[in-house]
């Protein structure tokens, strides 16, 4: 009964944002629009349904939607995620001026792994020593992060720095052991630094998580 109360709501037009809210099922993305898009209209644009509409259109990746629903979410009161979400979005949209512009306000607002995301988007944009910097203090802010060890050893890996570079990616390994991507980069780290049997060990895990991902 719990689960059909809010459908009877809105079938009677008493419906609630949050009941729209509950009827977005798991992983269901474009059924999900429509009681988001409801949701949001009856809410001010800075609520959990604005947000979670405009990340809805993201991972859709009809990104210009996106964009006019986290940019009317900014004219507001803007917040971390919301910075974080509009910056993601314009990367997609390959507007790098604007990108870079949203990360730097997320990790100024604090937002959750805006430092690593701007770390790493610094990095794709061959800005190598910056990059490093900004994900040398993403570690140091947050030690135990899989993702923040993830890419700062990527960034010294490309800088040549092996052992540095190795003891990061051994990090974000045993901190997401299923994360192919960690092993396949600490197995070329210990593939230049000399380690010969290590460097086999995390090429074959991570060649292996690989071909799992594919379809």
């Amino acid at each position: 009964m719990t689960r059909l109360l809010p459908l009877l709501l809105i079938t009677a037009g008493t419906a609630s944002a949050e009941d729209w809210r509950k009827l977005i099922a798991s992983g269901q993305l474009k059924l999900a629009t429509p009681a988001l898009e409801k949701a949001c209209a009856m809410e001010q644009p800075g609520s959990d349904s604005c947000y979670y509409l405009a990340r809805n259109y993201y991972a859709l990746t009809e990104y210009e939607a996106a964009r006019k629903a986290f940019d009317r979410i900014l004219a507001g009161a803007p917040a971390g995620r919301v910075s974080r979400g509009a910056a993601l979005n314009y990367a997609a949209l390959g507007r790098d001026e604007d990108a870079e512009r949203h990360f730097r306000k997320a990790v100024e607002l604090g937002a959750d792994d805006a430092r690593v995301d701007l770390g790493a988007f610094v990095f794709r944009q061959g800005r190598i020593a910056e990059a490093a910097k900004i994900l040398e203090a993403a570690v140091q802010a947050t030690p135990e992060s899989a993702r923040a060890n993830l890419e700062s050893g990527r960034v010294l890996l490309q800088l040549g720095q092996l052992e540095a570079a190795a003891k990061r990616l051994e990090k974000a390994a045993q901190r997401s052991p299923s994360d192919w991507n960690a092993h396949l980069l600490r197995g070329r780290a210990y593939e230049r630094w000399g380690g010969d049997a290590d460097a086999e060990r995390e090429l074959q895990l991570g060649e292996a998580g690989w071909r799992r991902k594919q379809p």
